[in-house]
């Protein structure tokens, strides 16, 4: 986003080109976090990513690849992000089931279905938000001179996509933190997307902020503080909340983790 933007001549040359270069480098990053999560995911018999984090990162991609990306690198980026993303729906309709069975059988069972309407609200939610931001020139904060989106000036797409990116990543930081304690194991996780998320939303917008402030004052506005500041509280914990889960943790004779709330076979709960 943002890749045929034309900064004031107060900006360095390299200000937009150094930018899309952390936003390439958050797209690597968070296709490593799909490929390994998949992985971990198939030999640990159980999904890594939270249903609503899932849906709401699926969605995210499917409409601003299909309706909002305006580059061709910007599509192929959303459409390798689409592909990778099937493994982990893959692993998510396979073995949700098994994970789900001690807390909510009804899920478990119905999970495709859940999960596909999760996605679809998904979809009708960015939709929205993309199509009423590019309604106009000049939404967002400060002066969109210099924004251009398909030979128009002033539809600035980098602040589009800081606050629906931002929201997609606070729902993901603070479900799969919730995911992890509930569960008690850490089947299927992955920390690369912290990588990714800091590149691809914090250097690539502070770095815009800080040498283009006029069009950029949103990233240090309060909500995008709250939001960013929140989203990086949870994944700083993550790594340890995952260390200790992995000291209780334990493995059953198929091969799956289970928490160390969930009772051996034969023994009742409790026990």
């Amino acid at each position: 986003m943002g890749s045929s933007d034309i900064a004031p001549p107060h900006a360095p040359e390299w200000l937009v080109p150094l930018s899309t270069v952390f936003l390439g480098a958050g797209v690597f990053f968070w296709g490593a976090a799909y490929v390994l999560m998949t992985r971990r995911s198939l030999r640990t018999r159980s999904y890594g990513m939270p249903l609503l984090g899932l849906a709401v990162n699926v969605s995210w991609e499917a409409v601003y690849g299909f309706y909002v990306a305006e580059m061709a690198f910007e599509r192929t980026a959303f459409a390798l992000w689409l592909a990778l993303d099937l493994g982990l729906v893959y692993t998510t309709v396979r073995f949700a089931p098994d994970d789900w069975a001690a807390t909510n059988s009804f899920v478990g069972r119905h999970v495709a279905w859940v999960l596909a309407l999760l996605l679809a609200v998904g979809c009708w939610g960015h939709y929205a938000f993309a199509s009423w931001w590019l309604s106009r020139p000049g939404m967002g904060a400060g002066d969109k001179a210099g924004k251009w989106y398909y030979g128009r000036d002033g539809y600035d797409t980098t602040e589009l996509a800081y606050w629906s990116a931002g929201l997609a990543q606070l729902v993901l930081s603070t479900s799969s933190v919730a995911m992890l304690v509930v569960r008690g194991h850490s089947g299927g996780t992955g920390l690369c997307r912290l990588v990714g998320s800091l590149s691809g939303l914090g250097f690539c917008n502070g770095l815009l902020w800080w040498y283009w402030p006029e069009a950029h004052s949103y990233f240090t506005q309060p909500m995008s503080v709250f939001i960013s500041g929140l989203s990086l509280l949870c994944e700083i914990a993550y790594p340890f909340i995952l260390w200790r889960v992995r000291q209780t943790e334990r493995v059953t004779a198929d091969g799956r983790l289970v928490g160390a709330h969930i009772p051996e076979p034969g023994q009742k709960k409790g026990q």
